[in-house]
């Protein structure tokens, strides 16, 4: 990217499953290339996996969100004794604080760091209780909540119209 393509075009974070690398637990992709073709046309692709990125190789256990004394935990799925949450939860605050460029993000739905509002909560015993954020997600809203975000479950053109708007208009409001 060169500096005059930064200044006009606006830099948006991308969950990197959905774009053609091999970061999700299982060592697929989630690849959608309509999308990624649309999306850099138009934006400057930021791709985090904070998954990869706080140090969980690939392929992985496969974790969850569990709620645990009213605080929220990031737990392996099939392991109980895996929990990654303070490393989640550091990585997030550190990595948040170097994302103020962005003007926009599209995230992987359902991912215990990337959902967003549909990620399963379960309690102690396995039961669902709720959905909710993803831990980066989270992180990502306390810090920067006029930020505009979808995850790729709600990417129809109509919402993917919307999103592009939102994300021109945030950008321009930055200048």
């Amino acid at each position: 990217m060169n500096s005059n393509e930064s200044e006009t075009k606006p830099s948006i974070g991308i969950s990197e499953c959905l774009t053609n690398c091999i970061v999700r637990y299982d060592g697929k992709t989630q690849f959608n290339q309509s999308l990624i073709s649309y999306l850099s046309e138009k934006f400057h692709l930021v791709t985090i996996c904070p998954e990869v990125e706080t140090g969980l190789g690939v392929p992985r256990p496969p974790i969850e969100l569990i709620e645990h004394a009213e605080q929220l935990r990031v737990r392996g799925r099939d392991d109980k004794t895996l929990d990654v949450t303070d490393e989640l939860l550091s990585y997030s605050k550190q990595k948040i604080s170097g994302l103020k460029l962005l003007s926009g993000y599209v995230f992987k739905a359902r991912s215990p760091s990337c959902g967003v509002m549909n990620t399963p909560v379960y309690n102690t015993h396995g039961e669902l209780t709720h959905y909710g954020n993803g831990v980066f997600v989270d992180a990502l809203i306390k810090r920067y909540p006029a930020l505009p975000i979808i995850d790729d479950s709600l990417l129809d053109d109509k919402q993917l119209d919307l999103f592009t708007r939102k994300v021109f208009e945030y950008f321009n409001a930055k200048e």
